[in-house]
């Protein structure tokens, strides 16, 4: 794909470009830092394209984007025929029109339509949204954990700083289709003639009636889906590899090496145990922990050793308040930790 050569509107119908945008991890990020960093000259197009994402966020339904990007268009046509008119006009007699690096005039005529553009892109967003609210949204913020149940009757356990993204119904559709990106535990209504399918960042899973949990934050190295009963199929959006999961095993998806691949627990429903206020950590680095503990009590965290984010930590910790988990670490690995307001500074050296 050559990149150097895309125009705006190009990035914004960008598979790869968008998953950057909408969601980011470590891989895509140092791709388009790389990009902007050797075609410095492709930063406004970059730039125009990643706000035009950020501000008109609408996957979940393609009619949105069609008509969002057809009223782009012919907003920028409007921005070049003004642009034209400007710089065709005549200056009145005896006034010296001497050309402006970048033209002035032309200038102010973009920001001028740029903004017009923006104003009523919002509130055809916003009119588009209340008018066609057949897609639906569940955000949890960090700290909290809530629970919904589907026109099908699935029940959904959804954890801290996740976003789901559902149909008001099922009726009438061959599939019944959900976007998460986060966490949640899933018990699906059977239903044999029409398959579940969760949609993640690199993966999708597709059940007929079963419970398992998904893990897929934009921050974590992977993607875990772990099944509790039933039977599951596991593809890679990536190189639709495909693995196929029964009771006590778990399917990881590594972002950064792509791969896909089967492990064995003997105790899957640990992985659960968030629904009823317990933390698990199975021989995770201290990184994948302190993103957890973020989420999970609403604070950041720094560490002040950064080597200490290496090293590895198995713990089961069952509805304690933060100070009670730091308590813990404190007593087990001689470290000591500041609280301030909704910052933490963990001090010392971990695993020496």
């Amino acid at each position: 794909m050559n990149y150097s050569e895309f125009s705006s509107d190009d990035f914004i119908k960008d598979d790869h470009f968008q998953q950057w945008v909408l969601s980011p991890d470590e891989a895509n990020s140092r791709f388009w830092e790389d990009f902007i960093r050797q075609h410095p000259y492709k930063q406004a197009e970059v730039q125009e394209a990643r706000q035009f994402l950020l501000l008109f966020h609408f996957r979940e339904s393609d009619v949105f984007q069609s008509r969002i990007s057809s009223l782009k268009k012919r907003i920028d046509a409007e921005i070049d025929q003004t642009e034209r008119h400007a710089i065709q006009e005549t200056p009145p007699a005896g006034v010296l029109d001497l050309p402006q690096k970048g033209d002035v005039r032309v200038s102010a005529f973009r920001r001028y339509w740029y903004a017009a553009a923006a104003v009523t892109l919002v509130m055809l967003a916003t009119a588009l949204y209340f008018l066609n609210p057949t897609v639906q949204k569940q955000v949890t913020a960090r700290g909290h954990r809530t629970f919904v149940t589907l026109d099908d009757g699935t029940k959904i356990w959804l954890n801290a700083e996740s976003r789901l993204t559902y149909p008001k119904s099922f009726r009438g559709e061959e599939t019944r289709e959900v976007q998460l990106e986060g966490e949640a535990y899933f018990d699906v209504a059977e239903n044999k003639q029409k398959p579940f399918i969760v949609h993640t960042s690199d993966i999708r899973i597709k059940v007929l009636g079963t419970s398992f949990n998904v893990k897929s934050y934009g921050k974590d190295r992977t993607i875990q889906t772990t099944l509790i009963k039933g039977k599951v199929t596991i593809e890679s959006s990536v190189d639709s590899a495909k693995l196929t999961l029964m009771p006590n095993q778990q399917a990881v998806f590594e972002k950064e090496s792509k791969i896909l691949f089967l492990e064995h627990k003997d105790e899957a429903a640990d992985y659960t145990s968030w629904r009823d206020g317990q933390l698990l950590f199975d021989d995770r680095p201290l990184s994948d922990i302190v993103n957890e503990l973020e989420r999970w009590f609403n604070v950041t965290i720094e560490v002040e050793d950064h080597a200490s984010l290496n090293c590895h930590f198995s713990a089961k910790v069952d509805n304690k308040t933060l100070e009670q988990v730091l308590e813990l670490f404190k007593d087990a690995e001689g470290i000591d930790y500041r609280i301030d307001g909704a910052k933490v500074l963990i001090l010392g050296k971990l695993c020496n």
